[in-house]
């Protein structure tokens, strides 16, 4: 039945066989439609569905996140099902959580299930606690364009300008671009109307902290009128009391005493002011806003970062003259170079190929017979792909490379056996029909030709039973290539056969081999006595180079990815705990400073801290230095990243990790760090932690090949604790509730209102002036 099969589509082949050109030709051209409507991406959906989940908590210290935070939103979601893994990190001010759910879950589903769980854990928060946000849907290597924006030389745009730019004119416009999911902001200032409290005037004009707070809120406020109808009309009645201006807030009463009203600007310095920074950033040792963008998951990268680009160039004639725009991180690179990889390949196997053709049989039309296999096979390989819902990515790119290499094999075996087929019959005294030939000739090689196939799928068949990240990374690059194989078996058994007969049967062919195949032959005509003669000498040669082999294999390096040749390197650089975000803020410019002028590297980018929204969430201690490497640098790749740890290594207590953008990226969706390997230690005593961890460490540390090797700095760091007198308390009348509020009001800040301008909300925060909140001794007789 199946050789009845076969033997039927080799006649039709040959019968009709300009009807199969013409569906080759048909095929080829919707192959490549369909290719460009294929979504690329640098890897394939590899990790497993994730929902990352932060709360900001202003002020709250680590301990206190943990407890009345990450405790209770970790136990909300640990029953779900189909969960697998929860990561926390609790730190000033800032809780994040990471449900990981098994492979198959839904991510939607997923997601539904802990906004749902969230909602009922939302009411057991601390009061002044922001609710829990679940992070944007984004890809696991989501982020695909970074900018750096700077104010060139003396120029007139402030970094507060230079932020609300980039909030209100860029992100809400980049956020519209299909397929964009999230913006992040590094740096400049946000702006708020500050209300700064001089302590000394509270108490000459006897007026308590919390009329002040009363004031600052009730200054700023509409209200509805309802309606008032009459006349055959109605009219909308509204109470307008909100600022308009600073001077508006300013002239704010707080009270009224002895017949005289007492203002805010009274007993407070009102202004305009720049929001407390938990994150900063410079570009080439000059302060900056950097704007990091992320895309959904399943859609084409090069699309989208075409768009953002597109309109990122429309909107920058609008910007002040002064502003310069540095793109400092494009992820469609990675995947262009991977699509010039694979389009060189392309051209080198053909080149090859068809040297080969010519040099063993002289003849043109052998050369075109087998090159017509190469794209269209690869290209039936890429539609059965688009079937399967894969898209085009680094890794199916390479199963796409691994099998130009195959492709032609069995065009080759069907075409040289119709050649030789052919060159026989034509020296006969009384030959056969040459369609005849073609298909007898074809006959003979079709079972080969297709077991051949079967057996390298089934070679290839293991790597489908991986499961978790590993199959999600491996099994596109397996699939892309014996699709690729299964293809070029059909493109054999139809287009080659008719192609045979349409350039080769009524051809005269010359009767002797070229030169190559005879000197070939010659060669190959002792190897192959010698095999027949003595197999046994044959068989140990083969059998103790697979022994050598086996005995090798233990001795190579063993790694999940080869490391990528990565222009864009991102490097975090962790302080001791405790540190202030302005001395991480200089050891970053001293940093770039050394660099940036180095022919090595580009630029170098410093993003301190973490902004909002930020997937990292780092403490002001922490800060991540991006860095390209130059065309130069990367001659030598391993030399320029050495030179650029060294120079890491000169700044007195800094830990660095470096590494590519992609690749970090990749470590810390598969462990949560970045780094290959990571030791996790687990306990209730961060004091008996930080021991084992040194030890550890210490072991550790004299292995061969380890480098950035880093123990996380939790330590306990230094605070101030203002312990309350409850008798004296008591005594006034006052709650802890009540002096708490007064603490975090004066000390912290607090946001009482919004103003909106320019369809953009700014904050009113009242809190001290900065002289009393940062001077211990002011703050002691308060």
């Amino acid at each position: 039945m199946f050789n009845s099969i076969l033997n039927l589509t080799l006649k039709n082949s040959i019968a009709q066989r300009w009807l199969i050109v013409v569906g080759a030709i048909l095929v080829t051209l919707w192959g490549v439609f369909s290719v460009t409507q294929m979504p690329l991406d640098v890897f394939p959906e590899f990790a497993p569905p994730q929902v990352d989940i932060q709360t900001e908590a202003s002020g709250l210290a680590p301990e206190e996140v943990e407890s009345q935070i990450t405790v209770p939103i970790e136990s909300a979601v640990n029953g779900l099902p189909g969960v697998t893994t929860v990561r926390s990190s609790s730190k000033v001010g800032l809780s994040m959580v990471q449900v990981v759910f098994d492979q198959e879950a839904d991510i939607y589903k997923a997601r539904q299930s802990v906004t749902e769980r969230l909602q009922q854990v939302t009411n057991q928060l601390p009061e002044g606690v922001q609710p829990p946000e679940i992070s944007p849907l984004a890809s696991p290597l989501g982020t695909i364009l970074q900018y750096a924006f700077t104010v060139k030389g003396q120029g007139q745009t402030s970094l507060m300008d230079l932020r609300r730019l980039v909030d209100s004119t860029l992100s809400n416009q980049i956020l519209s671009v299909p397929g964009v999911t999230q913006i992040t902001v590094y740096g400049g200032d946000e702006r708020q109307e500050q209300v700064l409290i001089d302590p000394a005037k509270l108490r000459s004009l006897n007026v308590s902290l919390t009329e002040v707070t009363n004031a600052a809120r009730g200054a700023n406020s509409n209200a509805p009128g309802g309606f008032l109808i009459g006349g055959g009309q109605e009219l909308l009645v509204r109470g307008i009391g909100q600022v308009r201006s600073i001077e508006d807030l300013r002239q704010s009463v707080v009270k009224v005493q002895g017949g005289k009203p007492i203002l805010l600007q009274d007993v407070a310095e009102v202004q305009t002011g720049a929001a407390l920074k938990r994150g900063d950033a410079s570009f080439n040792g000059q302060p900056a806003v950097v704007m990091m963008i992320n895309k959904q998951p399943d859609v084409d990268t090069p699309t989208v970062t075409k768009a953002v680009e597109a309109l990122l160039q429309s909107l920058q004639p609008t910007f002040p003259t002064d502003v310069q725009v540095a793109r400092t991180f494009r992820q469609s690179n990675f995947i262009d170079t991977a699509i010039r990889n694979v389009s060189g390949s392309l051209v080198e196997g053909i080149i090859i190929v068809s040297a080969i053709m010519l040099l063993f049989l002289m003849n043109w039309r052998t050369a075109a017979i087998t090159l017509s296999a190469i794209p269209l096979s690869l290209l039936t390989g890429l539609m059965f792909m688009k079937a399967f819902g894969l898209g085009i990515n680094t890794m199916t790119l390479g199963g796409l490379v691994v099998a130009i290499g195959s492709v032609v094999d069995d065009s080759i075996v069907d075409m040289e056996n119709c050649y030789r087929g052919l060159r026989t019959n034509q020296a006969q005294g009384n030959p056969k029909h040459p369609f005849q030939v073609v298909y007898d000739t074809s006959v003979e090689v079709r079972l080969a030709v297709i077991f051949s196939t079967a057996i390298i799928v089934v070679v290839f068949a293991p790597i489908f039973s991986l499961t978790g990240v590993e199959g999600n990374i491996f099994a596109p690059m397996g699939l892309a290539y014996l699709l690729s194989i299964c293809a070029s078996t059909l493109v054999a058994m139809t287009l080659s056969p008719a192609l045979c007969a349409i350039l080769l049967a009524n051809q005269t062919l010359p009767q002797e081999g070229t030169f190559v195949s005879r000197w070939a032959e010659r060669l190959y005509r002792p190897l192959l006595n010698l095999s027949l003669r003595s197999p046994q000498i044959i068989l140990a040669m083969a059998l103790a180079a697979l022994v050598a082999a086996c005995a090798i294999v233990p001795s190579l390096g063993r790694v999940f990815l080869p490391e990528f040749q990565e222009k864009s390197m991102v490097n975090s650089m962790v302080l001791f705990p405790g540190v202030s975000l302005d001395m991480t803020n200089r050891a970053g410019m001293a940093l770039s400073n050394a660099l940036k002028d180095n022919p090595l590297y580009e630029w170098v980018q410093v993003r301190a801290g973490r902004a909002p929204g930020d997937a990292d969430g780092a403490g002001v201690s922490m800060a991540h230095v991006d860095v390209e490497l130059s065309d130069r640098a990367l001659q030598d790749r391993a030399a320029s990243i050495k030179q650029l740890r060294d120079a890491f290594t000169k700044l007195p207590g800094v830990a660095p990790n470096i590494g590519g953008f992609i690749s970090h990226r990749m470590d810390e969706v598969l462990s949560g760090v970045r780094s290959a390997i990571a030791v996790k230690i687990f306990g209730s005593d961060l004091i008996e932690l930080r021991k084992i961890g040194e030890q550890v460490r210490d072991v550790i540390q004299p292995i061969a090949g380890v480098v950035d090797l880093q123990l996380e700095p939790q330590l306990p760091i230094r605070q101030i604790q203002i312990q309350y007198d409850r008798a004296a308390a008591a005594t006034y009348g006052l709650s802890m509730e009540q002096l708490s509020g007064v603490v975090e009001t004066a000390l912290n800040g607090r946001v009482v209102s919004q103003v909106a301008e320019n369809q953009q909300l700014v904050d009113i925060s009242i809190s001290l002036a900065e002289k009393a909140r940062n001077s211990f001794c002011l703050l002691y007789t308060s």
